[in-house]
């Protein structure tokens, strides 16, 4: 019997490691990727960067020359308004008495409706005290008739706003006025008087057409003085001063038409050199799209007009950006990006290529030392199954050619020939024991063992094994007790759980000299944990990872065949994956062993009713034996003819259709062959024989095939299965079940 080890793990066999080439590959195959998207990612930041910086650059030029190019159209509107008004002085000096039809007639001419943001041209005329009556007299005749001028200030003169081209309903309301008594624009008319040029006034307030409509804007004045006088002291110029012609702007219709319906900046423009709130004139950008200024760049201009000055702020908005940089800059990032992750792709690629390469090639060359290691195990299994086949079969031809020696002997004494039986016999269950092991391992390694897992109830399977060894222990003077606690309930097969215990606790008697054996189940959770615990020679280190192979003994122990085969493990590891179950094993050379095999628990299932089951009896009916073999139909007819049931016997599929004709009603059960002659299988003869008697018969298949087909076959079939060779026994248990 195989040898035990002391190693915890379940079953032989673990996963061999791979090789270190392959695990390294295999985690660069991952870590190199990532290595290579992160440098590549790198270098792509690293060259967006640098064009985003050249695009700002760019940006920042593309903005000062936009900022520049607004400056200068601001001073270039201002000059056009001032030439305007220096032609319309014009006028003034070459004419003492200026009429309104004149004045209406140039300004016309000066088309002011080509200068943006400038809304007409003025004349404010300064009325003496001593004129004022005449002058009210003759403006209302000319069809003003609500027309007046104020009464004389502090400076004993009057000024009234007498003429604006284009008139409009605005010029109306404002006809008459003023002006120089208001502060806004007094020290403009002053500083033009007194300097003789341009003077621009504070910011006021222009009316529009609609009343309600009030925007801010400016007065450029020029003085008009009388002709014929001396003006080049400021004390002449105050005294021959006549009046001030005016050009009226707005600036909002300034400014829109400097930036245009395209405009990408916005530019606030601050009533003279602060940027405080108060001296916010207004905010200047693309009214179109609506967008909001965003601080992107920044520039900042003084313009200074007939002594007053602006202060023009400039700054990018989101489209100005958008327009030129945006596109490109997201090109970069998705070029970038998408680079990025092919390089990374492709060195994923090329690695787990080259790990496949590595991965096949280290499978063929795993194979190939399978596949020399199973031919050289399969060599040793052989010379060994062969050996221990040659043995008995040895000693039955040796007992065989005795026996027909003593046959022309006139007297042979009966004691000499029972022992011959009884040596017979022994060689006889040998040969059956290895060629049932060898089935066994057969079956259990082409996966056709049929498993049906049941709830089983422990303290019955354990009595059972106690039954069967508690003799054979006490033949050899060790104590053999049985422990399970009452009422557990195992999820199993009870055959093949049934062999695994037996199989362990065969070897446990085998290979323990003193001492005892005990066999106990305990629970653990959902799982119930049965154990075979001896107290033999226990296992070497050395020999833990050769324990489950086949004809594999412990060193040095005598090989007698009656003592076991070397198959007995073998059959326990793949025995117990079967049952969902797990085999582990604890070893003390010198001291002993300890099986453990670990299976699902289950609960205890419903009493059965009365009458639910039925207790097997003898029948009574006859037998149909189907084989092509001679010697096994009459050995089997011989045997069944001793156990007392009428056999019939058959060689071929018509033989069978006649014999079970001949005995129609008294046929209960057809043992039969798998392979007969001509091609014609067991299931076969069954269905003809039921298809002449008209009914079924209970049927079983005698055969050494364990292929996966033929037990698939006889489970469609609904046949039962027995593997040859089949011991008397085993054969006469299920005669007995059958009714």
């Amino acid at each position: 019997m195989a040898n035990r080890s002391s190693s915890s793990s379940s079953l032989p066999g673990a996963v061999k490691a791979q090789p270190p080439a392959i695990r390294r590959l295999r985690f660069f195959s991952y870590l190199l990727p990532c290595v290579v998207l992160g440098l590549a990612l790198a270098a792509a930041w690293y060259f967006w960067e640098r064009e985003r910086q050249e695009i700002e650059q760019a940006l920042q030029v593309e903005f000062d020359a936009r900022v520049r190019e607004t400056t200068s159209l601001f001073r270039e509107r201002m000059l056009a308004y001032e030439q305007a008004l220096r032609a319309t002085h014009g006028l003034f000096a070459t004419s003492d008495k200026v009429q309104r039809g004149d004045f209406q007639s140039f300004v016309a001419n000066l088309r002011i409706q080509n200068h943006p943001g400038l809304q007409g041209m003025g004349f404010a005329l300064i009325v003496a005290p001593d004129e004022r009556e005449r002058h009210i007299a003759m403006v209302r005749s000319q069809g003003f008739p609500a027309y007046t001028v104020q009464a004389p200030g502090d400076s004993g003169a009057s000024t009234s706003a007498l003429y604006f081209e284009p008139t409009g309903s605005s010029f109306l309301s404002t006809l008459g006025t003023d002006y120089f008594a208001e502060p806004s624009r007094r020290p403009a008319m002053e500083a033009a008087r007194d300097s003789g040029g341009i003077a621009v006034s504070n910011k006021v307030k222009l009316p529009e057409e609609d009343a309600a409509q009030v925007q801010a804007g400016y007065r450029m004045y020029l003085p008009v003085y009388k002709n014929g006088t001396p003006h080049a002291t400021v004390a002449e110029r105050r005294a021959n001063i006549s009046g001030w012609i005016y050009a009226a702007f707005s600036m909002d219709g300034l400014m829109d038409n400097i930036l245009g319906e395209r405009a990408n900046i916005t530019v606030e423009v601050y009533d003279g050199a602060g940027q405080g709130d108060d001296q916010l004139i207004d905010t200047y950008s693309d009214r179109v799209g609506g967008e909001s200024a965003v601080k992107l760049f920044y520039a900042t201009q003084q313009v200074e007009v007939g002594g007053y000055g602006w202060t023009l702020t400039a700054r990018s908005l989101p489209n100005f950006t958008t327009a030129i940089a945006i596109s490109k800059l997201q090109l970069v990032a998705r070029l970038g990006a998408a680079a990025s992750a092919m390089l990374a792709l492709l060195t994923w690629v090329l690695l787990r290529r080259r790990l496949r390469a590595l991965s096949a090639a280290e499978h063929l060359r795993s194979a190939k030392e399978h596949a020399e290691a199973a031919s050289r195990a399969k060599s040793q299994f052989l010379a060994v199954a062969s050996h221990d086949l040659r043995q008995p079969i040895q000693a039955l031809s040796l007992f065989v050619a005795t026996l027909q020696a003593m046959a022309g002997r006139p007297q042979i004494p009966g004691t000499e020939v029972s022992h011959i039986a009884q040596r017979l016999q022994l060689a006889l269950n040998g040969l059956g024991r290895l060629l049932n092991g060898l089935f066994d391992l057969s079956r259990l390694d082409s996966g056709t063992v049929d498993v049906a897992r049941r709830p089983v109830e422990v303290a019955g399977l354990l009595a059972e094994l106690n039954n069967a060894f508690a003799g054979p222990a006490g033949a050899k003077g060790l104590g053999f007790k049985v422990r399970a606690p009452r009422g557990l309930w195992v999820d199993t097969d009870p055959l093949v759980l049934a062999r695994v215990l037996s199989n362990l606790a065969a070897n446990a008697v085998r290979y323990t000299d003193k001492g005892r054996i005990l066999v106990g189940c305990r629970p653990r959770g959902n799982l119930l944990e049965f154990q075979v615990f001896d107290t033999g020679i226990g296992i070497a280190d050395d020999e833990r990872a050769r324990i489950f192979g086949e004809f594999y003994q412990v060193p040095d122990v005598a090989r007698e065949r009656e003592h076991g085969l070397g198959l007995g493990l073998a059959i326990v590891s793949r025995s117990v994956p079967l049952l969902g179950g797990e085999i582990r094993v604890r070893s003390t050379p010198g001291k002993g062993s300890v099986f453990s095999v670990t299976l699902p628990r289950a609960a205890a299932p419903a009493a059965a009713e009365p009458g639910a089951a039925h207790a097997a009896g003898h029948f009574t009916g006859s037998v149909l034996v189907v084989d092509d073999d001679p010697v096994v139909r009459e050995s089997m007819q011989r045997l069944l003819g001793e156990w007392g049931h009428q056999v019939r016997v058959a060689a071929t599929l018509g033989e069978a259709i006649n014999a079970a004709a001949e005995q129609a009603d008294s046929l209960e059960l057809v043992l039969t062959d798998y392979h007969l002659g001509h091609g014609v299988t067991g299931p076969e003869i069954v269905e003809a024989v039921e298809r002449r008697l008209g009914r079924q018969v209970s049927a079983v298949i005698i055969t050494g095939d364990t292929s996966a087909e033929t037990v698939a076959e006889a489970a469609r079939n609904g046949l039962r299965l027995l593997y040859k060779p089949v011991e008397p026994r085993v054969l006469a248990a299920l005669m007995k079940s059958i009714q």
